[in-house]
């Protein structure tokens, strides 16, 4: 699946929390449910939670209807798109991996 390609048109993502998919969803404003599976993504899932970018749920009490009821709620409550939207915009003018380097390179030259 073109994940980045549907992102764009998602209104809302149900994601394990990998820091990747975590920062594409946020990255195109889209709020997310996340499911933490294992390693860094319960930190993850609560940082998204605690700066109301979306929901943390539990794997173990996953079911039908708390799927929809999540879905129902981040698309319920605007806040949700809202924070998701300002993340992502920070995302995006931070400048990337270009600029990441660009800092790197600059940092590696001053310490030299």
């Amino acid at each position: 699946m073109p994940q980045l390609e549907v992102l764009q048109h998602a209104d809302v993502f149900f994601t394990h929390g990998g820091m990747n998919s975590t920062s594409e969803g946020l990255y195109y404003g889209t709020p997310l449910a996340v499911i933490p599976v294992s390693a860094d993504q319960p930190m993850v899932a609560r940082r998204v939670s605690e700066l109301r970018a979306g929901l943390a749920l539990d794997l173990g009490e996953l079911s039908p209807v708390l799927l929809r009821e999540t879905a129902e709620t981040l698309l319920a409550f605007p806040s949700f798109k809202q924070q998701a939207e300002v993340i992502g915009a920070s995302f995006r003018e931070a400048g990337g991996a270009s600029k990441a380097a660009e800092v790197i390179l600059q940092w590696r030259h001053a310490s030299v």
